[in-house]
This record gives C-alpha cells, structure tokens and sequence, in this order.
C-alpha cells in the first residue's frame, strides 16, 4: 500500500528526530525509562496524526457496525491491562494483508485481511491482544531508545518493512550501504514478539478466552506465509512461528467458562469485510450456499453491493422478521427498504430498534442518517447525533453527516464547523481553512459567529502550518 508506506515514512522521520535528541542527553530517568525518548503525550501526538493519515488515504472501514465491534472487542481485553494513562482506539483497514499494527498512543489496526482469515472470535481476540501488548509495553519507545545506541539507519529500514508489507523496499534501503546492525533490530522485534505473546496471554486468561486458539492462529498465520521469500523473511513482525505456539500452549489454562467462539456479532461483521473485498460478485453470489442465517446475509449483502436492492432486501426479509432484535440484520433490512422508497417503514424499524438498545450508537447514526437522507425530522436527527458524538467524533462519515444535517436547518455556521472538523480529520488543512473563510465571509452570520470561525481558523493554522512571521509587527500565531 504505497498510502502506508508513507505514512510510516513519515513515523520514521518523527523517531530519528527523537533519536538524535536521545542521543543528547543520557542522565536517567526515574520511573518510565523511555520519558526522555518518547513521552505519552508525545506518543498519543504521534498516534492521532498517524490515524489522520490513514483516514485521510482512505484506509479504514468507518462502518459503525464493524468501528463498533472492534471496539467492544478491544474494550473486553483492554479493561484487564490497568492501563488509565491512555485511551485505545480500535480500527479495522481496508487492507487485505494478513497483518496487525499498534501505533503509539494506543491506535491499533487490524488488517481487513486478517479478520478474514480468522476462524472464531478467540483468534481475533489473540491478535487484538497481541497488539495492546505491543502498547502497554511501549514497545515503540523501547525501540526508539534502541535506535539511538545501536544503528539508526537499520532500525528505520525494519519500520518500513514491518509496518508497510512492503519488504523490497525495506530491502533496497538496507542493501544501499547503511544497513549496518540489522540482526540486532531483529532480536529486538522477536524478544518484544515474544514479551508481547505473554502479556496477551495474561489478557486472554482474565477474559475468559480459549489460550489454545490463539496458537491455533498462529499456525493459521505460519501456513498462509509459507511462501514467502526466505530473504525477506526476517523483515516480518511475527517471527519464529513454532517457538511461539509452543511456548502460548504451555501457558493455557483449562476453563469452563470460556466465551462463545462463533457469536453473531464475529460471523455478522466477518461477512461485512468478506462483500466489502469481494470484485467479483457474481462469482461469489454462484459459490455461496443458499441455506443458513449467516449465508443469507452475506448474499443479501453481495446483491446491495451490485445494487440489487429489491433481490437482497427479499432475501433477509424472512430473517429479519424471525430476529427483529437483531442489529445487523434490523440496520441492513431498514438500509434496504429505504434504497426502494420506503423510508417510513426503514425509519420504524430503526426506531424500534432504538427502543430495544438506547445506548447502541450505532443504531442512533443510522437512524439519524436515514432522517437526514430523507430531510425528515432534523431536530430529532440533531438530538441523536449530539448524544453520540464521543463515540463517533473520529468517523469522517459522522462529520460529514453533522455538516449535512446543518445544511438541511440552514444553519450556516455549525455546517461550516463540522465540514472543517471533516477536512481536518481528513488531514486537508487548506480544505478546512477554505471552508471556515467561506463561513466568515457570508452574510448570513452573526459577529459572534464569525469570530468564532475566525478563532478556528487561526487554531487550524497556528497548530498544523504555523506561517513564517514577520520579525517585526502584528504577527499571525503568538
């Protein structure tokens, strides 16, 4: 993904500088032994830029549904790790490697590919596991301490490599002459491979999932890289497969209170991203058997995504009407209806559903989007969204929705907020800056709108492309 490999260029620019500046100053530190490399603060900086990027290229999936599972998944293990300096954002890419990836700050992704490949919830569980371990643990810290006193240009050669599934050209980088200490980097990764595996484990017991299918996944994992090129190899995140599994068998504990392995919301949200990375439809729709709750939705979801919308809704109307509790097969039936003109009953069902589970938000953004679509009830569409704002405040599509919403009420001035919210998620700083000087110039606002706008403005500039001020005179940003 060329998109990723320079977005983690970019995370190598950020820690040579901080290397260099390790380099500087070696008195210790007390308490965390990795503050003076790379702080919490700077980590949590780092992490939401990194997650802008990856917004702004298009690479993660910002279905509620799918943005609310992992989260709820993330939360069940994150909840063990008596971790409250840092609050974990769980997302899912678009990406069809098999991989996983934590960035600092908590920011963890989960390769689309990888679900994919998983066969139950516990072994998603263990890569999610995995992953927070990789944060708790600062490994991203550890590693930028050791770059300083060992060879920096090797360590940023196995940050693209790892991260960007791109090993020739980690490859390139190293075979140009500054590779100089690249076994040390490697022994690195595999003991914080290893550190990692332990602490997930730990999670895993405490949160009553079966140990025994987290190694289970990683000969999943050992068998789908089999092919891969031996020189490459050791660019690779998960390394020493055999080691692993045996020393995660050796620590799994016999339950009898284990969690449910295949639970609707897994299957549900697996066939979600399966139609999502789907080309051929029509293929697909032939090879998938016509019988089961979960088969169905798939073929229904297969016939949206070719626009054969009356063909799916048939298809999960028989489902729906045995489940009506259930969430994703109630938000797919009332998306359905309303791509066939019957919105009023695509607004019942959501609202129905809203009654059984007040605190889903999902439920509340498609509800809300759905009012909004057909420019029904917008101040009770403006309600719902308000309420789950904290939970959707990263989602570009709930900006956007905001922004839309606004438009509708002819409310110039929040309309311009939330779509300059949109473009700075999106990481396209002049787009937000345009779409405030759009809003200070209109008629329609009050003075105390436009400075407000004007306020944002400055904000956005100072913050994220501080100009070049004058020595003398009225200066821009203080």
């Amino acid at each position: 993904m060329k998109a990723l490999t320079i977005l983690l260029l970019m995370l190598v620019v950020f820690f040579s500088s901080k290397s260099l500046q390790g380099q500087e100053n070696t008195a210790p530190h007390l308490g965390d032994p990795y503050a003076d490399v790379l702080s919490l603060e700077e980590e949590s900086i780092y992490g939401f830029s990194s997650y802008t990027n990856l917004q702004k290229h298009n690479l993660i999936i910002n279905d509620p549904l799918v943005q609310s599972y992992i989260k709820y998944l993330g939360n069940l293990l994150t909840r063990n790790t008596l971790d409250t300096k840092r609050n974990y954002t769980f997302f899912i890419t678009k990406s069809n490697s098999v991989n996983a990836f934590a960035l600092p700050g908590g920011y963890i992704g989960i390769n689309s590919g990888l679900i994919r490949l998983t066969q139950n919830e516990h072994q998603l569980a263990g890569v999610v596991a995995h992953e927070i371990a990789h944060v708790r643990l600062r490994h991203a810290a550890e590693m930028v301490a050791n770059t300083a006193r060992t060879s920096l240009p090797a360590y940023l050669g196995m940050v693209i490599g790892i991260f960007s599934g791109n090993p020739q050209a980690a490859m390139a980088i190293m075979q140009s002459g500054i590779g100089i200490s690249v076994q040390m980097s490697v022994n690195l990764i595999r003991d914080n491979e290893i550190d990692s595996d332990e602490f997930a484990v730990n999670l895993f017991n405490k949160a009553n999932f079966d140990v025994m299918e987290m190694a289970a996944f990683f000969e999943v994992m050992q068998s789908s890289t089999s092919q891969l090129n031996p020189q490459f190899a050791y660019f690779y995140t998960h390394p020493l497969y055999e080691n692993r599994i045996a020393r995660i068998k050796s620590r799994a504990i016999k339950k009898h209170n284990l969690r449910d392995k295949l639970n609707h919301d897994y299957m549900f949200v697996k066939n979600i991203l399966e139609v999502s990375a789907i080309k051929n439809i029509n293929s697909v729709i032939n090879t998938t058997k016509k019988d089961g709750l979960y088969n169905f939705h798939k073929l229904s979801l297969l016939y949206k995504k070719k626009s054969d919308y009356k063909t799916a809704k048939d298809l999960i109307k028989p489902f729906y009407e045995k489940n009506r509790e259930n969430i994703y097969l109630a938000v797919l039936y009332a998306e359905l209806l309303n791509n066939t003109n019957n919105s009023n009953e695509a607004i019942k069902i959501l609202k129905d559903l809203k009654d059984i589970y007040p605190f889903n938000s999902s439920i509340s953004f498609y509800l809300a989007e759905t009012l909004i679509k057909n420019n029904l009830n917008l101040d009770y569409a403006s309600k719902i969204l308000i309420t789950i704002e904290n939970s959707h405040k990263y989602n570009p599509n709930y900006l956007r929705l905001m922004s839309r919403m606004f438009v509708l009420k002819e409310d110039i001035f929040n309309s311009k907020i939330y779509l300059s919210e949109y473009h700075l998620l999106l990481d396209n700083l002049n787009l937000a800056v345009q779409v405030l000087n759009d809003g200070i110039q209109s008629k329609r606002l009050n003075s105390n709108e436009v400075a407000v706008l004007q306020k944002k403005k400055k904000q956005i500039i100072c913050k994220y492309r501080r100009p070049l001020e004058p020595i003398f005179g009225e200066k821009t940003c203080n």
